[in-house]
C-alpha cells in the first residue's frame, strides 16, 4: 500500500512539474513571436539627444520618435529611410521636429537630407532649414557633414570641403555653425579648419 501511494505521489508530482515546464515554454513562445510594433505619429514628444560626440562620429541626433522604411529600387537607388526627431529646439514649450531623410543611389555615395520645422500647435509647422542642409559623402571620404547640439542652446556644425580632382583628394575644409535667432537658424562666419579628406574627422577637434 505504501508503496503504490508513493507511486501515485510520484506521479503527481511528475504531471504537475511537465505542466509547468509546458506552461512556461508556452510563454515563452507566446512573447518571442509577438512582432515589434512602432508607433507613427505618437511617440514621445522628446527624443533622446546626444550633446559633444567623442569618438566614432554621429549627427547627434539619437534614436528616432519615428522611422519610415521603403524599398529601393532594381538598382539600390531611392529613399531608404526618412526618420522623425521631435524636441523644442527654441524653448517656445512646442515640439518641434527635424526629419532626417536617408538617399541611396545605388553606388557608395548615398546622402543625408535634413529639414527642420518648428511646431506652431495644432498641427502645424514652419520651416526653417537653411540652404544646403545634406551630407556629401564617398566610399571613403565625406564632402559635407552636420552635427546636431541641444545643450547648453540648440546649434547645428556643418562642415564642408570642395570637391578636388577626385573624392579622395584632400581639400581645404570650413565649419560653420548655426544658431537660433528669431526663430530662424542664421550661419555664424565659417572658418577654416584643416584640409582632410573625410571630414568626420574634424568634429571631435
Amino acid at each position: 500500500m505504501n508503496s503504490e501511494r508513493g507511486s501515485v505521489v510520484l506521479n503527481v508530482l511528475l504531471v504537475i512539474m511537465l505542466g509547468l515546464i509546458v506552461g512556461l515554454g508556452y510563454l515563452l513562445w507566446i512573447k518571442n513571436s509577438q512582432p515589434e510594433t512602432r508607433a507613427h505619429g505618437t511617440a514621445s514628444p522628446q527624443v533622446a539627444v546626444r550633446n559633444n560626440i567623442s569618438g566614432e562620429f554621429t549627427d547627434g541626433l539619437g534614436r528616432a520618435n519615428d522611422t519610415t522604411q521603403n524599398p529601393l529600387d532594381e538598382t539600390g537607388a531611392g529613399i531608404a529611410t526618412i526618420e522623425v526627431f521631435s524636441v523644442d529646439i527654441n524653448d517656445d514649450k512646442i515640439i518641434d521636429r527635424i526629419t532626417r531623410t536617408h538617399n541611396e543611389n545605388g553606388t557608395a555615395h548615398a546622402w543625408d537630407e535634413y529639414k527642420i520645422e518648428l511646431g506652431r500647435g495644432g498641427g502645424a509647422w514652419r520651416d526653417i532649414t537653411p540652404d544646403g542642409f545634406r551630407t556629401t559623402q564617398g566610399a571613403e571620404c565625406a564632402l559635407q557633414k552636420l552635427q546636431f547640439v541641444f545643450q547648453p542652446k540648440f546649434r547645428v556644425i556643418k562642415i564642408s570641403r570642395p570637391w578636388i580632382q577626385s573624392w579622395d583628394s584632400p581639400s581645404m575644409a570650413k565649419r560653420t555653425e548655426y544658431i537660433m535667432q528669431d526663430n530662424k537658424l542664421v550661419a555664424q562666419d565659417s572658418v577654416d579648419v584643416g584640409a582632410v579628406c573625410d571630414v568626420s574627422e574634424l568634429f571631435s577637434k
